[in-house]
């Protein structure tokens, strides 16, 4: 989802000739670039609206677009207020970290490139998308083993920062400073990889308060498991999607069901014949809207400058910028209450979710990108090879599109380009628009009724077991408080 994840060392481009930095640091999943458009649901990747006809802008409109997604400045003598212009004021910068971390969750092929052009295999053979932290626990202890903690298998190996002897602040590295974890692009910048070792403490607390309950050893792992899995998912619904966007549609799309006492998700648009699928819908337009959200530099700590997450050098001091795929420094440990309001904190604000992108993301590295193009351009080039429909297409076709009159937009827009827009006119950017809104939430909510292990589909009326500031509520800042980080 992020557009953070240009540092050293990354390579310049994928077989395409598009950077890999769209993909989180990985390589685009294999079949996203041959989705079929039968009515068969097969594959991992899939489209919602299969009648709709491709979109194919010009590269000259492309770049017309991207040209426009300058950053407003502030303007001569305009007031200061708490939240310059381009910050919301309703969500806070640790939920665009979040969400590259449940994108990363939800898609991940280490072996394929961009632009593979008509593979069988990626259209049969590979996994349907769960939030079910696979980036974490790998394929578990037996099958991967280097994820464990040996002295205690039932645990996730934390890693030590090499001047801080003893003390837990890193992942797990080997000798060459690479993470030991399930997804390296969970390793692209120091903000994310911190958010996955929060994760690997969140387990590990789950185990030890299991221990305190005399849980059955056999079945110990399997259990912090699971209450990992359903509290990070009722996170993903309750804390993440509900800001994204909002009560009214969220309470919409999942709804009470008395046959179950529980909730019951409601889908108009997703629909699938037997396994969830990835619609390129949202994985290339709807769920990108995190790029804007993207700020150019982050302050860790209080002992800490603001770092930028990309820098315009091939070879940055180390010191001086957030990338990741090495030890962190010393002093370096993330306060998550400047990401998130943790206890009354005032945390760095996201950017609003709109047609502007920051200064690092409208001129790539060439580390990142060798023609230093603008990540809007990236994304709207894939969305046209993907064959993805306008934005107008799908908002009249979902019946939206009345909701966001006074767009200004002339003719047919990219559909990615087409929600950001939709977002900063309808909802001042704060949150998504009504057809991404709806997007997103019906894809999240779907992949969840469609995975028979989660807590929507096993057991609806579930709510959080571990302990939280506001009783009935379970956010990222419990999870990281029990995990011990924040």
């Amino acid at each position: 989802m992020v557009a953070a994840d240009g540092s050293a060392g990354c390579p310049v481009h994928g077989a395409s000739g598009l950077p890999p930095l769209a993909d989180h640091g990985g390589s685009a999943p294999r079949g996203q670039s041959t989705v079929s458009r039968s009515s068969i649901d097969h594959g991992r990747y899939g489209r919602l609206f299969r009648r709709l006809p491709p979109f194919a802008p010009s590269d000259a409109l492309l770049a017309a677009l991207a040209g426009t997604m300058a950053d407003e400045p502030t303007k001569p003598g305009q007031p200061q207020v708490p939240f310059p212009a381009g910050d919301n004021p309703d969500l806070a910068s640790g939920y665009t970290y979040l969400g590259q971390f449940i994108d990363h969750d939800l898609t991940f092929d280490p072996v394929s490139v961009f632009d593979r052009q008509n593979d069988p295999a990626s259209l049969t053979d590979f996994r349907t998308p769960r939030f079910d932290l696979d980036s974490v626990y790998g394929r578990g202890p037996r099958d991967s083993p280097y994820l464990y903690d040996d002295d205690d298998p039932v645990k996730l190996l934390v890693g030590h920062n090499r001047d801080t002897i003893f003390e837990p602040v890193d992942l797990p590295r080997n000798q060459q400073g690479r993470a030991l974890i399930g997804d390296p692009r969970n390793d692209v910048h120091f903000i994310v990889s911190q958010l996955h070792l929060g994760f690997i403490g969140f387990h590990n607390a789950c185990v030890d308060h299991l221990r305190t309950r005399f849980f059955p050893v056999g079945e110990l792992f399997d259990e912090a498991r699971r209450l990992t899995r359903w509290h990070y998912q009722w996170v993903v619904v309750h804390d993440f999607l509900r800001r994204l966007v909002g009560d009214d549609l969220l309470g919409r799309l999942l709804v009470d069901d008395p046959a179950t006492g529980g909730l019951r998700a409601v889908l108009r648009h997703y629909r699938w014949n037997s396994d969830p699928f990835m619609p390129v819908e949202f994985s290339a337009a709807a769920y990108r809207f995190g790029h804007s959200m993207v700020r150019s530099a982050y302050t860790l700590n209080s002992t800490l400058e603001p770092l930028p997450i990309l820098t315009p050098t091939r070879d940055p001091h180390p010191l001086q910028h957030l990338g990741g795929f090495r030890p962190l420094p010393a002093s370096w440990t993330i306060e998550w209450s400047r990401f998130f309001v943790v206890d009354g904190s005032t945390p760095q604000p996201a950017r609003r979710i709109d047609t502007h992108l920051t200064a690092p993301l409208r001129k790539l590295p060439d580390n990142v990108d060798a023609d230093r193009r603008s990540l809007g351009m990236l994304n709207m080039m894939r969305g046209r090879a993907l064959g993805l429909p306008s934005g107008q297409a799908v908002a009249a076709t979902m019946g939206t599109a009345g909701h966001g009159g006074g767009l200004d937009l002339e003719g047919e827009t990219p559909l990615w380009f087409y929600l950001l827009k939709e977002s900063e006119v309808v909802a001042d950017g704060c949150r998504l628009g009504p057809t991404a809104g709806r997007i997103v939430g019906e894809v999240v909510l779907g992949l969840l009724a469609g995975d028979s292990s989660s807590f929507l589909r096993m057991a609806p009326a579930w709510k959080p077991e571990l302990p939280s500031s506001q009783p009935g509520r379970f956010t990222m800042v419990d999870l990281l408080r029990f995990a011990g980080v924040a």
